[in-house]
């Protein structure tokens, strides 16, 4: 079978058909009364948005809660950090302040360094 005889059962193929008559009308009726069929109220029960309304709320309250936990646990950790380095700055302080104090050398007045002269 080569390429035209492919092309040509392809057109045959696609080749436009005549609807029965009444097709599109029985398309409308059936599709009617399928319609009419499952066609119910948005709620037939009330109770059931009620559960849904209470179901909701509960999941955001739980939701918040945890929310709310979370940053209070991250708040908490803030001030551990923030007093954890207050110290650390207390005892590095005390460090540098003790070092300081024995760095401080005296050199009296008179004393001069060898090679150096006197200003007249």
């Amino acid at each position: 079978m080569d390429e035209r005889e492919i092309e040509e059962k392809l057109r045959e193929a696609l080749r436009p058909v005549a609807a029965p008559d009444g097709l599109a009308e029985r398309i409308v009726r059936r599709a009617e009364a399928r319609a009419q069929t499952t066609r119910r109220p948005m709620v037939q029960q009330p109770w059931l948005s009620w559960g849904a309304l209470a179901a909701m709320l509960t999941i955001g309250s739980f939701g918040w809660l945890k929310w709310s936990e979370k940053r209070q646990a991250g708040q908490i950790e803030a001030r551990r950090a923030a007093e954890q380095f207050t110290l650390a700055l207390n005892i590095a302080t005390r460090k540098i302040s003790r070092v300081q104090k024995n760095l401080v050398i005296e050199v009296p007045l008179g004393r001069r360094e060898s090679g150096q002269r006197e200003k007249p």
